[in-house]
């Protein structure tokens, strides 16, 4: 398989492990705050990095967000993100600490904290996906570092100085929960190394 090029087949197969990673993620979101979650198909994407650009990844890059970025350690290598503007962080905020909608209106560290863990809770359940569905077990996430500004700033930032010179491609993975009637946009960028997206895919038989 070229590095740079992939077919439809590996295409829809990388998307495909991103689908089922997000049905996960939703599911143990749920359980995390006790209340039915709906999950709307994800859009899931493949970029390279030397293509991306930030409207590639958010229709608005000015938004402020929180993103939480991990290192994947084990069989496989790469890096995670997981990115919420700032409108679904504060929903869901509001959600974890049965707050009536619309009442948080600033991030304090209380709440970075909670949105960390969400974080984490979700990279698990999306790595755990990946290792039953691929047979890839000992999937681990690295500590986690939280930064907080405009998502364009936060994907170019994290992936310049916490991202392995190797990694060549990106999967985002947009996820539209909605929880008591809200919205909540949760998006989670896998970056990955060309050895461990062939393992990937050789281990899908693509």
């Amino acid at each position: 398989m070229d590095d740079t090029i992939l077919n439809s087949d590996q295409l829809d197969a990388l998307k495909e492990i991103g689908n089922i990673g997000a049905g996960n993620a939703a599911t143990a979101l749920s359980q995390l705050v006790g209340k039915k979650i709906l999950v709307n198909v994800p859009q899931a994407d493949f970029i390279r990095i030397d293509k991306m650009s930030v409207s590639s990844l958010s229709r608005d890059p000015q938004e402020l967000s929180i993103a939480i970025s991990f290192r994947i350690l084990g069989v496989i290598t790469g890096g995670m993100m997981v990115i919420f503007p700032q409108r679904s962080a504060l929903l869901l905020i509001d959600i974890l600490y049965n707050r009536n909608l619309g009442t948080t209106e600033i991030f304090n560290i209380e709440d970075e904290s909670a949105l960390s863990e969400c974080a984490s809770i979700l990279s698990c359940s999306y790595l755990n996906a990946i290792a039953q569905l691929l047979n890839l077990y000992q999937l681990i996430p690295s500590i986690r570092d939280t930064f907080i500004d405009q998502f364009g700033k936060l994907t170019q930032v994290i992936i310049r100085r916490f991202i392995p010179e190797e990694t060549n491609f990106l999967l985002p993975i947009e996820n539209r929960l909605t929880v008591e009637g809200a919205e909540i946009n949760v998006f989670v960028i896998f970056l990955l190394e060309p050895a461990s997206m062939k393992k990937m895919l050789k281990t899908a038989g693509i």
